[in-house]
């Protein structure tokens, strides 16, 4: 199984680096953050989201930008949620889960650590959604969702951060949603929300590891220079054809 890999930016906000990054050294310097979900197409037809945006409402209480409302992305993509059959939670945190309520009849795939000991800015309604989904899928551990998808199991950055492996036509891509926002994070800084300080260490590794093997190309989480290093409009950037 192939799969293309698209990342939608849909959102954004400036920050600094102090507000990110632990013992940064120049804390008052600006930062964007761009805000992020993802869409794998597979050859046979086949659809999996990998996480829903923040609703534009949240987002605006909290200071951030939207740029596109997710659900408008996805259409401008040629994508309803009836398409979707499988959404992956990467983690429960508001801009992840936003519109866990358009999928009702999706299998929601998430970690079982992420229901038990939500950590960080969940939205509590949000929470109750998926654990109220139809068809819940819980995870111990890495899984399989997919020919060619594998999750690994990471915590960090939240208890049940998932970090995914798809395998593409040209080779492997790392989507490492929120165990890496921001590529530098690889080369030594280290992002200020954290669940587990070791877990979040470890998960770096892993995404070096899973990175290095040839032919792959890694995605992170909130970086703008996802926009730099993959062709894109502005909205979907596609990381793998």
């Amino acid at each position: 199984m192939a799969w293309q890999v698209s990342a939608f930016r849909y959102g954004t906000r400036e920050t600094t680096r102090g507000e990110c990054f632990v013992d940064d050294r120049r804390p008052a310097e600006p930062l964007r953050m761009d805000y992020f979900f993802w869409l794998l197409r597979g050859d046979r037809g086949e659809t999996i989201l990998v996480d829903t945006g923040f609703d534009p409402v949240v987002g605006e209480r909290l200071g951030r930008t939207t740029l596109i409302p997710p659900l408008e992305a996805l259409a401008r993509a040629g994508v309803s949620p009836a398409d979707v059959p499988t959404l992956v939670l990467t983690h429960l945190h508001y801009d992840h889960t936003g519109h866990v309520h358009a999928f009702p009849d999706a299998e929601v795939v998430v970690a079982a650590r992420e229901l038990e000991t939500p950590d960080g800015p969940v939205e509590p309604a949000e929470l109750e959604t998926v654990r109220g989904a139809r068809r819940l899928r819980v995870l111990d551990g890495d899984a399989e969702v997919a020919p060619g998808v594998r999750v690994h199991l990471v915590g960090g950055h939240s208890p049940g951060q998932l970090v995914l492996d798809v395998e593409t036509a040209d080779g492997p891509v790392v989507l490492a949603s929120d165990a890496i926002h921001y590529y530098e994070e690889l080369e030594g800084s280290r992002f200020e929300v954290c669940a587990d300080v070791d877990e979040m260490l470890r998960g770096y590794e892993l995404v070096r590891e899973l990175a290095a093997r040839p032919g792959a190309v890694l995605v992170a989480g909130h970086d703008p220079a996802v926009l730099d290093r993959f062709e894109n409009d502005g909205v979907e950037v596609r990381c793998r054809a």
